[in-house]
C-alpha cells in the first residue's frame, strides 16, 4: 500500500512539473532563440543591424533579411515544425553565376575557413553560409559574437573574391 501511495505521489509531482515546463516560455527571458523569431530580430537590431522578418517562399519558415560588410544576406530558420518552433539558423549570402562559381573555388574557401562554408548549387550560384543552433537559447553576448563572426566572414569573402576573380567573359 505504501509503495502505491509513494508511486502515486511521484507521478503527481512529475505531472505537475511536466505541466509547468510545458507552459513556460521555451526561449526564456532575455535569450535569442530560433523558436521565437522576434528574439532574433531584436538581437540583430540591438547590434545595429537592420532586420526585416518575413517567410521563406519555399518552406514557409521564418526568414530575416539583413546586411553587413556591404552585402545583403538572409537568415533562414531550420528544424521548424510547420513554420514554427525552429531550432537553428542559417546566415546565408548567395551570388548568381558569374562563370567563376566552381566547386574548386568553394573548396579553396572551405579549406581555410572554420566559421562558414561555401558551396555551388545546381544552377551554378554560389552560397556562403554559417549555421548556428539556438536550442536552449543564446544570450545577447553570445549572439553578438555570432553576428560578429558572420560580419568577419563577409569581410573575408570580399577579400577572397578580389584575390580569386571570375574569369573574363
Amino acid at each position: 500500500m505504501k509503495k502505491t501511495a509513494i508511486a502515486a505521489a511521484l507521478w503527481a509531482a512529475f505531472m505537475t512539473t511536466s505541466g509547468q515546463a510545458a507552459d513556460s516560455d521555451p526561449c526564456g527571458p532575455g535569450l535569442v532563440c530560433a523558436n521565437d523569431p522576434q528574439t532574433v530580430v531584436r538581437a540583430l537590431q540591438a547590434e545595429g543591424y537592420k532586420a526585416a522578418l518575413g517567410k521563406s517562399k519555399t518552406t514557409g519558415n521564418p526568414k530575416i533579411e539583413s546586411a553587413a560588410s556591404g552585402y545583403d544576406f538572409t537568415i533562414f530558420f531550420y528544424e521548424c515544425e510547420q513554420g514554427k518552433n525552429c531550432g537553428s539558423l542559417q546566415f546565408q549570402l548567395s551570388f548568381e553565376d558569374d562563370g567563376g562559381n566552381t566547386p574548386e573555388l568553394a573548396n579553396k574557401w572551405n579549406k581555410d575557413k572554420r566559421f562558414s562554408q561555401m558551396s555551388v548549387w545546381d544552377d551554378h550560384s554560389l552560397a556562403l553560409a554559417y549555421d548556428v543552433t539556438t536550442v536552449g537559447g543564446l544570450n545577447q553576448k553570445n549572439f553578438a559574437d555570432v553576428i560578429d563572426w558572420w560580419a568577419v566572414m563577409l569581410g573575408e569573402a570580399a577579400k577572397f573574391f578580389k584575390e580569386n576573380p571570375a574569369p573574363a567573359k
